[in-house]
């Protein structure tokens, strides 16, 4: 047996001898002999202050815990690289994910898990969507980064259109889509697939018959790590922070969807939330209707951003006991209004009503199939009081009071006449020419001029008479056209002429009418003996085209007018025509209305117009999709490239439109609106308002500015920039 003393156990032995050194000060006597250690003598250990049981313990347990520490760092590296679930390094366990929480990325693909998360047990061949472990991109950021420098990713404001899908069926839908827009080369097309499909994304394209040379598209996988095992919470939010990062990288103007009833439910709700949270336009493509949708892929960003903002009324006037507006209330309510919120109907009726419209109006159901059947019916009826025969100036009051928007960039109105047949497709044109030409970059900038589009093509001019010959395509102001489309015979026009059979009239353009119309009776009834104009519109159009004119020629402002096709998008028939109620028959009349004829603003006819004798194609079917039924393979062309016409259809050059509107409107300051213009001095002109054509005595030095027209070379700049004559984009002289 060892002895204790001796240095086999040296921690024994250094306690020993604390312990002998403690008692021989403390307590045994002093005597030498002492000094050595006898084995069997044992006393209590003295008392021990905290720290130096906690310094003990430390000492004797400190290779046991660098061991445990050493175990744990290894347990800790396997777990990391084998992905397993609940390390909290790379998952979240226990509650659905959150866009900007357990959320990371890598751009190595290398490191991607593959197969199953660790412990998750497979029935089979079937995947079990259960995972809900912390969220990674693989290949999101990637691509991300790749893009944004080169398509202004970072700015608020760019030319980036995402397209977002999930399933197979929806991308195969999609994808021709996003290479239709993607060869327009208008925009930054972005294809994000965000499902749970494991497919490589070389492949699926593959399948599809994409060609990435061909589509010049920019790809993106938005799909995280073990997305065929992902919980529906957890593939939400994946989706909701894959669009966070888009919106954070690409700041995508509008996202394209296919219908909800296509994709899966868990991207449906995540996309829904998130564009809404971010405020970015959802666009959702119809069930089976894409390439009825196609003419989408026309438009820019700047359309497509505002989507959901401009809204249309249907205006209606019915005339005294006629029953043709039932045509027109049948074709409205046929068709196709799939993917688009429809219009609201403002329908006028006489005081007079043929009992069939008011049998028919007690069940017509407005619109048919309501996103929420508590909002109120989208059919809005008035009818009027009076049954005598109302002057040209009481009538002209009445329509401009009829509508009134309470948004000049938001709301919009179609006047339609009780004569109308429209097209299934007419909306979608009504849709498509508004965002192209209110809402596009390029448009709000240059398309001042434009007070509406018609839908209608006329087969004669205002007079009625005199047949009207639309110009060709070489009459446009680029041979872009020509080039492209050499078998097109008939291009769309500008025409300085208001249309009351089917035209779309911008909000904005509509409220300085207003003001014209104000201001242009209140200065004929100032004056007593103001003589009545020669009148230049037919009496079969109602009388506020009359004024309507006046504002056209004064501002230089045009119509739209569409190409000669084969269809239409819709057709005036002639064997309901009523005349306008102001331009009724003088015959019967009482003593006081035949004097009310003097003070007419202008002059009537002495026999009554003749019937109208309108072309009448038949409208275009709806089985058609509307890019191709339209010329130049659905391309709206710019304002600045179509020939302009005035009223009498005398075709006039660009660069001298603003000249002979300036000429006019200072004719008709002098004669009309009463405007003595002091020398070297022009009226100022405030946007939305006409009030500058008249003058009632009150004006003041604030009211007038200098003339720069004096100047030759500064009238000639003006007028140049109001058109881009060689087609490439840029007025002329600014190409630089």
């Amino acid at each position: 047996m060892q002895a204790r003393g001796t240095t086999a156990n040296p921690g024994w032995l250094q306690e020993g001898m604390i312990r002998g050194h403690m008692l021989g000060k403390a307590m045994l006597p002093g005597d030498e002999e002492l000094g050595k250690k006898d084995d069997d003598f044992k006393l209590a250990p003295a008392r021990r202050s905290g720290w130096s049981i906690w310094n003990h313990t430390f000492r004797w347990r400190r290779r046991r815990i660098l061991l445990v520490v050493a175990g744990l760092g290894l347990v800790w590296l396997v777990l990391k690289m084998l992905g397993a679930p609940g390390d909290g390094s790379r998952y979240a366990v226990g509650r659905p994910n959150v866009p900007g929480d357990h959320v990371a990325h890598d751009f190595n693909d290398g490191y991607e898990a593959r197969g199953a998360p660790t412990g998750m047990q497979l029935v089979g061949s079937k995947r079990p969507r259960t995972f809900d472990g912390r969220i990674r991109f693989y290949h999101l950021t990637k691509s991300l980064r790749q893009s944004a420098t080169y398509t202004n990713g970072y700015d608020d404001t760019n030319r980036n259109v995402l397209f977002a899908m999930s399933s197979l069926s929806s991308a195969a839908t999609l994808l021709p889509m996003v290479c239709e827009m993607a060869m327009w080369n208008r925009n930054y097309v972005h294809a994000a697939i965000m499902g749970r499909e494991d497919i490589p994304l070389d492949e699926l394209l593959e399948i599809n018959g994409v060609n990435k040379g061909s589509c010049p598209a920019i790809w993106h996988d938005a799909r995280p790590d073990y997305s065929e095992y992902s919980s529906d919470d957890r593939a939400q939010s994946a989706v909701m922070g894959a669009l966070s990062s888009f919106q954070s990288m690409l700041h995508p103007q509008a996202v394209i969807m296919d219908d909800s009833l296509s994709e899966d439910a868990f991207f449906v709700k995540g996309v829904r939330s998130t564009t809404e949270k971010l405020g970015i336009a959802l666009i959702e493509v119809p069930k089976g209707k894409w390439e009825n949708f196609l003419w989408i892929t026309r438009l820019d960003a700047g359309s497509l951003r505002s989507w959901h903002v401009p809204t249309v009324d249907l205006l209606i006037q019915v005339p005294p006991e006629s029953s043709s507006v039932l045509r027109l209330l049948e074709s409205i309510k046929h068709a196709d209004y799939a993917g688009l919120k429809p219009p609201r109907i403002l329908l006028e009726l006489p005081s007079q009503l043929d009992e069939s419209v008011q049998r028919r109006l007690e069940n017509f159901k407005w619109p048919l199939h309501p996103a929420n059947p508590l909002e109120p019916s989208g059919l809005i009826i008035r009818r009027r009081i009076s049954t005598h025969r109302v002057t040209q100036k009481d009538a002209a009051i009445r329509f401009l009071e009829l509508f009134w928007p309470a948004s000049t960039t938001k709301m919009h109105v179609l006047l339609l006449s009780p004569q109308a047949q429209l097209s299934p497709l007419y909306y979608h044109f009504v849709k498509y020419s508004l965002l192209e030409y209110k809402f596009s970059t390029f448009g709000q900038q240059n398309n001042w001029n434009l007070l509406g589009v018609s839908l209608n093509l006329p087969s004669a001019l205002l007079d009625g008479k005199t047949r009207l010959t639309p110009p060709s395509l070489g009459d446009m102001n680029t041979n872009r056209y020509e080039k492209l489309f050499p078998t097109t015979a008939s291009a769309p026009f500008l025409w300085q002429a208001p249309n009351s059979h089917a035209t779309l009239f911008f909000g904005d353009k509509w409220v300085e009418l207003h003001s014209f119309l104000s201001n242009r009776i209140a200065k004929h009834q100032e004056s007593q003996k103001a003589a009545s104009r020669a009148k230049l519109v037919s009496e079969t159009l109602p009388a506020w085209t009359e004024y309507m004119l006046e504002f056209m020629r004064a501002r230089a402002y045009t119509i739209l007018y569409p190409a000669k096709t084969a269809g239409a998008l819709v057709t005036i028939h002639n064997e309901l025509y009523h005349a306008p109620e102001e331009f009724g028959s003088k015959d019967g009349q009482v003593e006081g209305e035949v004097k009310a004829d003097l003070d007419e603003p202008f002059s009537r006819a002495e026999t009554p117009a003749n019937p109208p004798n309108n072309a009448e194609p038949p409208t275009i079917p709806g089985s058609k999709p509307l890019h191709l039924a339209l010329p130049f393979d659905g391309d709206l062309p710019e304002v600045a490239h179509l020939p302009h016409l005035l009223y009498d259809g005398t075709m006039i050059p660009s660069a001298n439109i603003s000249r002979t509107a300036r000429d006019y409107a200072d004719g008709f300051r002098r004669e009309i609106g009463g405007c003595p213009i002091p020398e070297g001095k022009q009226r100022k002109i405030l946007l939305g308002e006409a009030r500058d054509l008249f003058c009632f005595g009150d004006e003041d030095a604030s009211d007038w500015e200098d003339d720069v027209r004096q100047d030759t070379y500064q009238a000639t700049v003006i007028d140049k920039l109001l058109v881009d004559g060689d087609g490439d984009g840029y007025a002329d002289g600014d190409e630089e």
